[in-house]
C-alpha cells in the first residue's frame, strides 16, 4: 500500500494519524511506503509552479518503488483528503499496478481544495502577504494557475478511469456522482482527525475498519524486504535519515556537509505537534542552510510526534501527548547524545513554542548544550503562571481583570530577586532569573526571539523587563524582535531571518569553542616539560583556569 498525504496545514495535522495507519496494515501483512511530496516534509527540492502534477508523478513514482523493493504486483493506493483526489488521477499511469483505492475525506476538485485554502487563509490571525501568483498558507504554497488548471476531471471522473478492482471512500458526507460498485462509508472520527494539531485524535476506530478492508481479498503478494538506510545527496549536503535511542525509539534526520562539518552541532526539537520537517517545513530548510555553512544537524521527533514511538504509558494512546510533560527532557537528551555520538562536541538547541520550553530545560540540566535559540517562547517558568494556551489564547482560567495587578507583582518579585543577586543572595522570587545567572556561569549562549506582539513578550517583561532590557549586558544573551506575526515562523520572510540569526549564534559558539581549545592548547605548551610528569588532575584544574 502506497499512503498519499494532504497537503498544506492538513499536512503536519494528520502526520501521526498516517503513519499509525501504516503501522497497522503493517502489522496486517500488508507492504507500506509513505513519502513526502517533492518540496514538502524531508523530500528534496522546494515550490514549483508545477507541483500539483509533480505530487502525481510522485505517486506513480512511490509505486514503482514499493514494487520494485517488495516484488509485489498489485498495490492499493490509500489518499487523504488532496491526496486521495491524486491518488486517483495518478492511478491509470502506473502500469495497471493498482488493485484498490482507498479514499479518506476526498475533496472533489483541485479547484475546491483552492476555494477551502483560500478561505482558511483568510480566516488565519496572520495571513501575512502572499508572493505573487502563489497561495500561501502554513508556509506552503501552490501556483493559482496550476490549481486552476488542473480541473479536467472531478473526483467521480478520476475513479472511473483508475481502473481499480476495489474502491472505498470514508467520507462525512456521501461525495456527488460517485460511479457504480464503489463502497463510501462514514468517516466518524473525521472532524476529531482534522483538527487543530493539540486536538488531533488519531481515528482508531476507522483505521481499524479501514485496514480490514484493505487486508481482506487483496492479491498475494511477496514479503517486504528490509528497510535500506534512506540517504538523500544534495551535492554539498548529505541527509540521513535514522532510527536511535532505547528500542530505537526515535526518529530524526541528520544533515552534514559533504566531507565533514564543525565540532558544533544543532539539535532540532519539534514546533508542539508538528514533524521533525517543522511548522511550514522550517525544520528541513534550517537544517539544510546549516549544512551549507558547514554546521551539522540533527531534527527529531520526541515521543508521540511524527514517526517516533508513542508515549511510554500514555492513558489514551489516540490522543495527542502532552508536549509540557516533564519527560520530554529526557527525550531530548537521547538527541544530544546521537549528536555527540556524531563527533559533536557542543551542540546549540533550537525551539519554537513548546520547543523553545523543551530547549530552555534542557539547557538548564545538560552541560553539552552550549547555546540555546529560543522562539516565541510561552513562558520561562510554567508553575509561576502566565503560560498561554496551546491554541495560543490567554492563560487557562485568567481573568482579565486580574492581569495588569498580577504582572506588577510578578514584575516587583523579579526586579527583588535581580537586586538580591547583586548582594550574593538568591530569594527564590524568580527563578528564570537564577537561570540566566546560571547560564552565564556556565558560558551558555542564549537567543531570545519573538514574533510582533507574541503573547510571549509579556513573560519576557515579567522578569527581565520590557524587552529584556534587564538582560543588557549580559554579553551571551541576544533579545530579538522579527518583522511578522505568525507565531510557528511559517512565513517565508520570517523563517530568513530566524536562520540567519541560528546561524550567527552558532558560528559564535563554534568560535568560542575554537578560542577555548586554542587557549588550553597554548597553556599546556607554557608549562615546564618538568611540570607534564605531575598529576593529570593538576593539569585539568589548570586548563580550566585558563577558559574565557
Amino acid at each position: 500500500m502506497v499512503i498519499c498525504p494532504s497537503w498544506g496545514p492538513e499536512m503536519p495535522v494528520a502526520y501521526r494519524g498516517l503513519a499509525e495507519l501504516a503501522a497497522r496494515c503493517a502489522a496486517a501483512g500488508l507492504p507500506v511506503l509513505r513519502f513526502d511530496y517533492p518540496g514538502t516534509g524531508d523530500s528534496g527540492g522546494e515550490e514549483d509552479p508545477a507541483r500539483i502534477a509533480a505530487f502525481r508523478q510522485a505517486i506513480v513514482q512511490a509505486v514503482e518503488c514499493l514494487a520494485a523493493a517488495t516484488g509485489v504486483q498489485h498495490v492499493a493506493l490509500c489518499g487523504l483528503r488532496l491526496g486521495a483526489l491524486l491518488a486517483a488521477e495518478a492511478a491509470p499511469h502506473c502500469g495497471g499496478r493498482v488493485d484498490a483505492l482507498a479514499l479518506l475525506e476526498p475533496v472533489g476538485s483541485v479547484m475546491a481544495f483552492r476555494r477551502e485554502m483560500l478561505l482558511l487563509r483568510a480566516a488565519s490571525a496572520t495571513p501575512g502577504e502572499a508572493a505573487p501568483g502563489w497561495i500561501e498558507l502554513a508556509g506552503e504554497r501552490l501556483w493559482h494557475e496550476e490549481a486552476a488548471a488542473s480541473d479536467r476531471q472531478g473526483l467521480g471522473a478520476a475513479i472511473a478511469l483508475a481502473g481499480a478492482r476495489r474502491v472505498l471512500v470514508l467520507a462525512r458526507r456521501r461525495p456527488p456522482a460517485m460511479p457504480p460498485g464503489v463502497e463510501v462509508a462514514p468517516f466518524q472520527e473525521a472532524d476529531a482527525f482534522l483538527a487543530p494539531p493539540h486536538l488531533s485524535r488519531v481515528p482508531q476506530a476507522d483505521f481499524v475498519r479501514l485496514a480490514t478492508w484493505l487486508a481482506k481479498d487483496s492479491p498475494p503478494g511477496a514479503s517486504a524486504a528490509p528497510p535500506q538506510a534512506a540517504v538523500l545527496d544534495h551535492g554539498h549536503v548529505v541527509e540521513s535519515a535514522l532510527r536511535f535511542g532505547p528500542g530505537r525509539a526515535f526518529a530524526g534526520v541528520v544533515a552534514r556537509p559533504q566531507g565533514g562539518g564543525s565540532s558544533t552541532a544543532v539539535l532540532l526539537l519539534n514546533t508542539g505537534m508538528a514533524p521533525r520537517a517543522g511548522s511550514g517545513r522550517f525544520g528541513t530548510r534550517l537544517a539544510r542552510h546549516l549544512a551549507a555553512l558547514g554546521v551539522p544537524s540533527l531534527r527529531m521527533d520526541l515521543c508521540g510526534i511524527g514517526d517516533s514511538a508513542a508515549v511510554p504509558g500514555q492513558a489514551d494512546p489516540a490522543a495527542p501527548p502532552d508536549i509540557y510533560r516533564g519527560g520530554v527532557v529526557g527525550e531530548a537528551m537521547i538527541g544530544v547524545d546521537m549528536l555527540m555520538s556524531l563527533g559533536a562536541t557542543s551542540c546549540l538547541v533550537v525551539g519554537i513554542c513548546a520547543g523553545a520550553h523543551a530547549a530552555l530545560q534542557l539547557a538548564r540540566r545538560d552541560p553539552r548544550v552550549g547555546g540555546i535559540a529560543l522562539f516565541n517562547l510561552p513562558a520561562f517558568d510554567r508553575a509561576a503562571g502566565g503560560a498561554p494556551a496551546l491554541d495560543g489564547g490567554p492563560p487557562p482560567g485568567e481573568r482579565p481583570w486580574l492581569r495588569r495587578p498580577r504582572m506588577l507583582m510578578r514584575r516587583l518579585m523579579a526586579e527583588a530577586e535581580i537586586a538580591a543577586a547583586s548582594l550574593g543572595v538568591s530569594l527564590g522570587l524568580d527563578r528564570p532569573n537564577a537561570w540566566m545567572r546560571d547560564f552565564a556561569a556556565r558560558g551558555v549562549q542564549v537567543l531570545l526571539a519573538y514574533s510582533e506582539r507574541d503573547r510571549g513578550l509579556r513573560e519576557l517583561r515579567a522578569h527581565f523587563g520590557r524587552g529584556g532590557r534587564r538582560l543588557i549586558g549580559q554579553p551571551l544573551v541576544r533579545c530579538r524582535v522579527l518583522d511578522g506575526t505568525d507565531h510557528s515562523l511559517t512565513p517565508p520572510g520570517m523563517q530568513q531571518q530566524a536562520m540567519h540569526l541560528i546561524a550567527e549564534e552558532v558560528l559564535a559558539l563554534e568560535a568560542r569553542l575554537l578560542g577555548r581549545r586554542e587557549a588550553r592548547r597554548d597553556a599546556l605548551a607554557a608549562i615546564p616539560q618538568s611540570s607534564l610528569r605531575g598529576e593529570a588532575a593538576g593539569l585539568a584544574s589548570y586548563a580550566m583556569r585558563v577558559r574565557p
